[in-house]
């Protein structure tokens, strides 16, 4: 389970920073989550409140931001994440029957993506610049 270590420091990170700035308490840490990292949401946020408990940053509110990767063809095509994600997600639905997309998990179609889209212009692969971030956005402190 490696986000127990991420959690570790990223609170790590977070109340190094609270302190740099003399907080009395955490309100809200921001995080952003790469796509491709393959965390576990619900691990990751039940690790961080796992570890704040007793800390200024026990009733903070964390929010999870997701960030798609880039998609790049070398013949010079650029696109956002979030649009491949989309259409992706939604041919899928389109193409097959319903009932076999729902037996799967639906993150793995949207992950596919990334590896399986052919370029618009060349018809060559596409690939991922990004994605497999784990940021520490913004941290909300009361001085």
């Amino acid at each position: 389970m490696h986000e127990y270590s991420l959690a570790c420091e990223v609170v790590k990170n977070v109340m190094s920073i609270a302190e740099a700035n003399q907080a009395k308490e955490i309100r809200a840490i921001t995080l952003g989550v790469g796509k491709l990292t393959h965390i576990n949401p619900e691990q990751l946020l039940f690790c961080l409140k796992t570890l704040m408990t007793d800390t200024i940053a026990k009733d903070a509110d964390i929010v999870l931001q997701a960030i798609f990767p880039n998609m790049e063809c070398e013949c010079g095509y650029y696109e956002k994440g979030e649009v491949i994600y989309s259409a992706t997600k939604r041919e899928a639905k389109e193409k097959r029957n319903i009932l076999d997309f729902l037996k799967e998990p639906d993150e793995f179609h949207g992950i596919r993506a990334f590896f399986e889209t052919p370029c618009p212009k060349c018809e060559k692969m596409l690939h991922a610049s990004g994605g497999r971030e784990l940021i520490i956005q913004s941290i909300d402190i009361e001085q």
